[in-house]
């Protein structure tokens, strides 16, 4: 052990560390805040979000200025990808081009200080389109309905998540009996949650963006129009039937009380675009259901009933047209609430429900080929409700 006696030894000594400190911080690289390792991309990998690269204080004090301290080429399945101004260079909007393809990024570093610090990031997930209603309302993938009580409270009943049946029922909350219509239309946010929009009796239309776990955001403030604007009570059916033209974003089908129906296409940043014309004779009909895709091409379908009780499967192109229709059922007067929010017996097939005079609610199992494999009771007492979505 050393003593320290006296002071003259102890000035001698100190002095000599430090300038051995000195001598080893003049060869040693500085401690960087973070590896290169840790750079990656961060965000939602759907059609419509933007993908950041995280960790880029790793390219700190690059430039030696209040310039750029780096540069990103971003790449598509490793190869270069433009992005056109206006957009912001650290930033990358996905898009429809993106669909199915894996996005990543080669950072540069400026050559001021740093001419040999580049990093190519891993890439990310392919990306995909807007979750569509079936995906339910909690991230689990599984079948999830909301039911509207007289009074407005508005009830979640979940399905399991891996077998037919039920899991849990939870109050999401009141106030929802001002709307005359509410549409499950899936995610029109590019957050990956699922949300619902609703129409008032003056015909605006709102969007209650989805939390992720069932519930749903409120806005208060009266100077913000969250929704797409007025108008909607000049249609008498609205639908959301997912991405219909193939874009990766979610869509609406709207029809007029003279039969003709206009697509909906939604556009970034929350907004819906101009409606197109994509059909005609649908006044014969009194219900539009989004069931997916029904038949198992790939494309969403819609499923339609008549006046007389008669089921009919549209087949959806993928580009906002349609390719085939036929008759797929008949007595469907007897049921009220019709929809389909899933698959309810967990054999990857969408299925259709509805709420008998009893006030039993039957479950119609579909087959994923156009067609069905079955029909079950699966509650009871749902004729207290006014609405199911």
């Amino acid at each position: 052990m050393i003593s320290w006696k006296n002071d003259s030894f102890r000035r001698a000594s100190a002095a000599g560390l430090l300038a051995v400190l000195l001598a080893v911080s003049a060869v040693a690289p500085a401690a960087m805040a973070i590896d290169p390792d840790d750079v990656h991309l961060d965000g939602r990998t759907i059609v419509g979000s933007y993908l950041s690269v995280a960790g880029s204080n790793y390219f700190e004090g690059c430039s030696g200025s209040w310039k750029p301290d780096m540069t990103i080429q971003w790449l598509r399945d490793g190869v270069p990808v433009p992005v056109v101004p206006p957009e912001n260079p650290y930033l990358y909007r996905l898009r429809t081009p993106d669909l199915g393809h894996r996005i990543s990024a080669v950072v540069t570093g400026s050559p001021v200080n740093c001419a040999d610090r580049t990093v190519t990031t891993p890439p990310s997930d392919p990306i995909r389109k807007e979750p569509m209603r079936a995906e339910g309302f909690t991230g689990r993938n599984a079948f999830e309905v909301m039911a509207r009580k007289p009074d407005g409270t508005l009830m979640l009943y979940l399905g399991q998540d891996n077998a037919k049946g039920w899991k849990d029922v939870r109050q999401v909350g009141p106030g929802w009996e001002g709307f005359s219509k509410i549409i499950g239309a899936g995610d029109f946010g590019a957050d990956g949650v699922n949300d619902l929009l609703t129409q008032n009796t003056e015909g605006r239309m709102f969007q209650f963006n989805g939390t992720g776990d069932g519930g749903f955001h409120t806005y208060q403030d009266p100077g913000i129009d969250y929704g797409f604007g007025p108008g909607w009570n000049a249609f008498d059916k609205v639908l959301g039937p997912g991405d219909f033209d193939g874009d990766g974003l979610n869509d609406l089908l709207a029809s007029e009380a003279n039969g003709d129906l206009y697509l909906y296409p939604s556009g970034f940043e929350r907004v819906i675009k101009p409606g197109v014309y994509v059909g005609h004779g649908w006044d014969v009909m009194d219900l539009l259901i989004g069931p997916g895709d029904w038949d198992g091409d790939g494309k969403v379908d819609v499923l339609a009933k008549d006046k007389s009780g008669r089921l009919y499967f549209y087949g959806g192109d993928g580009h906002g047209g349609w390719t085939t229709v036929r008759q797929i059922g008949q007595g469907w007067n007897a049921l009220t609430m019709v929809g389909s929010a899933g698959d309810f017996n967990r054999d990857g097939f969408n299925d259709v429900h509805g709420v008998n005079a009893a006030g039993d609610l039957v479950m119609y199992y579909g087959d994923g080929r156009g067609g069905w494999k079955g029909v079950e009771t699966v509650g009871w007492g749902w004729n207290i409700f006014n609405g199911l979505y």
